[in-house]
């Protein structure tokens, strides 16, 4: 392998890149309100910087074996703190879960111990077990992100084909350093760390503007969330609500599909706050629309529209679901009153529905529909569900 390319000057590029980097990752850090996986990423450039460095002084010196361990210990390392930065991305322990972090352990200690063996008496082994240790924690980064279940997934997607590059890069020096120990092939070290170096530089770009993509990613969609969403039930807010119904009723005028609208509201809401209080109620809540959430199908549209009003817009034609659906619901609704903080709160619900007709100009409409129906319910005893039909949706 004979590359074109001054090793020194590749050695310091990797150097002053991943410094700028680790820079990059460091401000971001201190700029975020000190996001911990930032601080980790930055210290990953850092100890390959270090190691690195060391890696230099080690080529042009007769450093001792304790510097080499150094150097494999600091690229080794680099990965680690990659996979941890993730980890705390994702909100879990340094190491992972329980189970990939008694892997991680097991893995780490065996590198630490082959290092001690090899480090010193065979350059090349400790290479080995280097190279093989980083391909198998750029392994285990690549499975964590999959495990991830966010949207967008590009940004999952292009760190997982970085990683997975690395990864590659890893187990081609492994078994390079194979072959050449069986003595099948002769083995050009300073032609492979060339083309490492290479890659390295234009991975490690890449990744760097990956990472952060991803943390900005979720820090977005949490603020999405904070304005769409309910932050006592986390079902959509009225806006949100509003304009997911308004896309909803226009699909299905072109598709020529219905839609059904279900308003409900729980009877006698304000007793339970004046009787048990607030945080009692405010538990009720959060029930409902858990039971709305289990009930309803996936694809339903569900919002709380009012202090104990919720509205959902249903994608089902089928009446007789519907009918069952909302039976049912109706039916949890009062088998979890019966317990509450510990207290019976004796709560029911009332339930209006309108589906899609002609009659309806808009989606507006057809909440008005179901609101009308939902009086009904209260006014026919509550703790039931009315369906307005057509010919009544076009009364005022």
């Amino acid at each position: 392998m004979d590359l074109n390319m001054h090793l020194p000057t590749l050695l310091v590029t990797s150097i002053m890149i991943n410094l700028l980097i680790g820079g990059m990752l460091w401000a971001i850090y201190h700029l975020r309100h000190r996001e911990r996986c930032f601080l980790l990423w930055a210290l990953a450039c850092l100890t390959f910087v270090a190691g690195t460095a060391l890696a230099v002084v080690n080529e042009v010196t007769e450093a001792p074996a304790l510097m080499q361990f150094t150097v494999h210990l600091a690229l080794g390392g680099s990965p680690l703190l990659l996979l941890a930065g993730i980890h705390a991305l994702m909100q879990l322990p340094m190491a992972g879960t329980r189970g990939a972090s008694r892997f991680l352990y097991g893995a780490s200690l065996v590198y630490l111990f082959g290092l001690v063996v090899s480090t010193g008496w065979d350059p090349v082994a400790a290479r080995f077990l280097t190279a093989l240790f980083s391909a198998l924690v750029f392994s285990l980064a690549i499975y964590r992100l999959a495990s991830i279940e966010r949207k967008p997934r590009l940004p999952l997607r292009i760190l997982q084909t970085l990683f997975g590059i690395h990864g590659t890069l890893m187990m081609a020096q492994v078994l390079v350093i194979a072959v050449s120990v069986t003595g099948s092939a002769p083995l050009d070290l300073h032609g492979l760390l060339k083309l490492i170096l290479v890659n390295h530089l234009l991975l490690v770009s890449a990744t760097a503007m990956a990472l952060p993509l991803l943390a900005f990613t979720r820090a977005e969609q949490a603020l999405v969330a904070l304005a769409e969403r309910d932050g006592l039930t986390q079902l959509f807010n009225r806006r949100a609500f509003y304009r997911e119904g308004n896309l909803a009723f226009e699909k299905a005028r072109e598709d020529g599909s219905l839609i059904t609208v279900l308003m409900i509201d729980l009877d006698h809401f304000k007793q339970i706050n004046d009787r048990w209080g607030h945080a009692t109620g405010d538990e009720v809540l959060r029930i409902v629309a858990n039971l709305m959430k289990a009930e309803l199908r996936d694809d339903d549209i569900i919002g709380r529209v009012g202090g104990e009003e919720f509205a959902a817009v249903l994608r089902n034609n089928n009446r007789e679901a519907i009918e069952a659906v909302t039976g049912r619901l109706l039916q949890r609704i009062v088998e979890a009153g019966r317990g509450v903080d510990g207290v019976p709160v004796h709560l029911s619900a009332s339930i209006g529905g309108a589906s899609l007709a002609l009659e309806h100009a808009a989606f507006s409409d057809v909440m008005a529909s179901a609101d009308r129906a939902l009086y009904q319910a209260k006014h026919n005893g509550r703790n039931r569900a009315e369906f307005v039909t057509a010919s009544a949706a076009a009364k005022p």
